[in-house]
């Protein structure tokens, strides 16, 4: 995992194919007990419209975002079995990011449920005693004492269908989410992409069929999985959770990467780093 600073805003970038969770940079400073956020430096936000000012402000909200593609039969599968495949990892996204359950509650029940019974006994245990790093690339989770807005998530990206191994469908799913957090202190004093926390999900999901899976492997699995989280307290990412950029004392700036790719699900991952110390 890298840690990537931006402006008034910070990245983290996610790499966890085999969701391993593990991180090698250094951890990044607490705030210091009364620190105010950084002077703005774009549009002030408006608590009713958080992302008017953003690229994300025409962006459908929730699960309005996320649409199945046209299913077409892919070896032995066919157009039906497709087809309820796209709309299975469909509702993966809507449990895994954007239901509040598993945003401010952190329950994955709703989650897990739609997994395959051998793919949901490997996760289960990742939602607590600390692990929850470890399953970050496929969840959004706000960080205790971190309340989001009232207003859904923005979604934008794309799902797309290919044929895996035998027996094997692959669901590619490449999604930007944008969550608005409420601030804690006067908004006048508030850059909007200080509380409003980024991240992008580029995430295989694997449904397995067929006689030569076991009745526990039958169903939907998790596969590679990619991204970043851009406008991001480093703290609570580190820990598993979202948090938005203020809760950092200070970021330093990048001037070779525009802010607004962050929005774009075709950019390529940064490459980048540095949380602050």
């Amino acid at each position: 995992m890298v840690a990537v600073a931006i402006g008034a805003a910070t990245v983290v970038l996610v790499q966890a194919g085999a969701l391993d969770g593990v991180f090698h940079d250094q951890p990044a400073a607490k705030p210091k007990q009364g620190v105010q956020a950084a002077p703005h430096q774009g549009p002030m936000l408006d608590v009713t419209h958080p992302y008017d000012s953003t690229p994300a402000a025409d962006w459908a909200d929730g699960a309005d975002g996320i649409a199945t593609p046209p299913a077409k039969a892919l070896n032995e599968f066919s157009p039906e079995q497709v087809k309820t495949a796209t709309e299975q990892v469909r509702d993966v996204l809507v449990a895994s990011r954007l239901d509040r359950r598993m945003l401010i509650d952190h329950d994955p029940a709703g989650f897990l449920a739609k997994l395959a019974p051998d793919a949901r006994r490997q996760l289960a245990p990742l939602f607590s005693h600390g692990r929850e790093p470890e399953v970050q690339s496929l969840v959004s989770m706000a960080a205790k004492g971190s309340a989001l807005l009232p207003v859904e998530p923005k979604v934008d990206g794309e799902m797309s269908v290919r044929r895996g191994n035998a027996g094997e469908l692959v669901v590619h799913t490449n999604y930007v989410f944008v969550y608005a957090f409420q601030p804690e202190g006067p908004t006048r004093l508030v850059d909007a992409m200080n509380l409003l926390v980024v991240v992008r999900a580029d995430v295989d999901y694997v449904l397995r069929d067929g006689v030569k899976w076991t009745s526990g492997s039958q169903g939907l699995w998790y596969g590679d999985a990619t991204g970043y989280a851009y406008s991001i307290g480093c703290d609570a990412y580190r820990h598993g959770f979202l948090a938005p950029a203020v809760t950092e004392r200070a970021v330093t700036a990048n001037p070779n990467r525009e802010p607004s790719t962050y929005f774009d699900p075709a950019s390529a991952l940064p490459s980048t780093s540095g949380c602050t110390k």
